[in-house]
């Protein structure tokens, strides 16, 4: 349904919008939507971890594509703002929308991540330290893989919950994470206060918590990676990350309330 295609979208010319605007011209739409296409490709990258099969990529890429031709039809070119601003918020934003719609995590899931949190709670309080996977594993009675299916579950559900929390600011993981060329001087300038009070917030949370966002979200590093960067144990690195995005998400929504 997409192209994979690399740095920043095409310019399309005033004038170009404007015969767009009087003809809607399907030829010409297309002409649009294939110079502003990269928009889609470049809001799947960071939803990668949320794609379970080849019909959910397929799925989202539609969902993305569907709404960057939503885009072009209402852009007014004569409000002057930047085409590729305007859509990469609202493509991302259909995207969320559409992970969200999913139910990426069923009632069955969330119970089974309860059970995973209450029994690490339990072996932590029986050992005196955090349990390993395996320990984990053993106490509930499944595999190693079956734990590392809810670990990825429950990480899905709070990058989710993380992402709709910043799309409510017009933010999303990628402009927090990655430098993004394809952006125009005016999204800059619109993102450079929420970054600067991001970075405060990120700052206050405790040293373990910084590293742990660092490293997952910077370094892209997996759970696992970061409890052998660490010297910890995936449970704990679970609980770190889960209590850090808790935390942003709280002063996040405070910053919004202003």
């Amino acid at each position: 349904m997409y192209q994979q295609m690399k740095g920043p979208p095409a310019r399309i010319s005033e004038q170009t919008w404007q015969r767009y605007a009087k003809s809607r011209d399907i030829g010409l739409r297309n002409e649009i939507l294939m110079a502003y296409l990269p928009i889609v490709t470049f809001s799947l990258k960071k939803a990668q971890s949320f794609v379970r099969n080849r019909a959910d990529a397929e799925d989202m890429a539609s969902q993305g594509v569907l709404e960057l031709i939503n885009c072009i039809d209402r852009f007014d070119v004569e409000r002057g703002v930047q085409f590729d601003s305007y859509a990469s918020i609202r493509v991302r934003g259909a995207i969320i929308d559409y992970t969200r719609k999913k139910d990426w995590v069923s009632r069955d899931i969330r119970k089974k991540i309860k059970q995973v949190n209450q029994t690490s709670d339990e072996l932590q309080a029986e050992l005196g330290r955090f349990p390993e996977e395996t320990e984990l594993a053993v106490k509930m009675g499944i595999t190693e893989q079956e734990l590392d299916k809810i670990r990825a579950d429950e990480l899905n559900y709070n990058v989710v919950s993380f992402e709709e929390t910043l799309f409510n600011t017009g933010m999303t993981l990628m402009d927090i994470t990655e430098d993004q060329d394809a952006q125009s001087p005016e999204h800059d300038l619109m993102e450079s206060d929420f970054k600067e009070q991001l970075a405060k917030y990120i700052d206050e949370l405790d040293e373990k918590e910084r590293t742990v966002i660092s490293l997952y979200y910077y370094e892209e590093l997996k759970l696992k990676e970061i409890a052998f960067v660490l010297n910890l144990t995936v449970s704990r690195v679970s609980q770190i990350h889960s209590k850090a995005l808790a935390k942003l998400r709280e002063k996040i929504a405070e910053y919004m309330a202003n």
